[in-house]
């Protein structure tokens, strides 16, 4: 399975995540391509629930990256990075408009992480013209089955380790289908402060925790949708790894 990623243009802005209106555009010149052999094509899964992490989510190792050529443009530089540190560049000329970009060489993720893509449109005298921006989540359930723990009072809940994806969204509450943005806030107890404000209402947030500063402790998270009544919060720790021994 390909999966398509559409990210529409919009100069002198930054635009976010690809929404289902555009992949369904490219899913329609898809399909329209494909009626003049007159084969019959397999039906293919349609979201068009706009609170569906599934737009950010990836399903294959390679995805298909396209946008659309701004007309004022010569040259364009993408630039891709993630959580875990990875990251790759690729510089493009007129008309190009597609990349092939290979997330991961085997079959099944061997970590979960969130990428973050920036597409910057420079024109013949290098003034930019235009920066697309997209985030895209590898999760391990959407390659096969995966663990689940369905003991709400386990230990396990309440401890973090390494670097994770923290998914949100508006559809978690009725009260917060109607909200215009995201706000997650993580506080170290007597530490650090990070609030996170997303325009979008579905997606995943990477919590870098390991060499970023945070260092061990307790930490309490917050998520509301500004405007709106709900709050969902959680406390995790995370402990030094190996054995901590206490002298009175």
């Amino acid at each position: 399975m390909l999966v398509v990623l559409r990210i529409r243009r919009m100069k002198e802005t930054v635009m976010k995540r690809a929404m289902p209106s555009a992949a369904i555009a490219a899913m329609v010149l898809f399909f329209t391509g494909m009626g003049a052999l007159a084969e019959p094509v397999a039906p293919i899964l349609v979201d068009s629930d706009l609170l569906s992490p599934r737009w950010g989510t990836v399903f294959t190792n390679e995805v298909d990256l396209v946008w659309d050529w701004d007309a004022d443009a010569s040259t364009a530089h993408l630039e891709i990075t993630s959580m875990n540190g990875a990251a790759l560049t690729a510089d493009f000329t007129k008309p190009v408009s597609n990349y092939l970009w290979q997330v991961f060489a085997s079959d099944v993720p061997e970590a979960e992480d969130v990428y973050d893509l920036k597409l910057t449109l420079y024109a013949g005298g290098g003034a930019v013209v235009g920066v697309l921006t997209s985030r895209l989540a590898v999760v391990h359930g959407a390659f096969g089955p995966t663990a689940v723990n369905a003991d709400s009072a386990s230990p396990a809940w309440a401890k973090v380790k390494k670097n994770v994806l923290i998914p949100y969204s508006a559809a978690y509450s009725e009260t917060a289908a109607d909200a215009l943005s995201t706000q997650l806030v993580i506080a170290k107890r007597d530490g650090a402060v990070q609030t996170n404000v997303y325009e979008d209402l579905a997606g995943y947030y990477g919590w870098k925790i390991i060499r970023s500063g945070w260092g061990y402790g307790t930490f309490d998270l917050t998520l509301t949708f500004p405007g709106m009544t709900n709050v969902w919060t959680a406390e995790l720790v995370r402990r030094m790894d190996g054995v901590v021994l206490e002298m009175r």
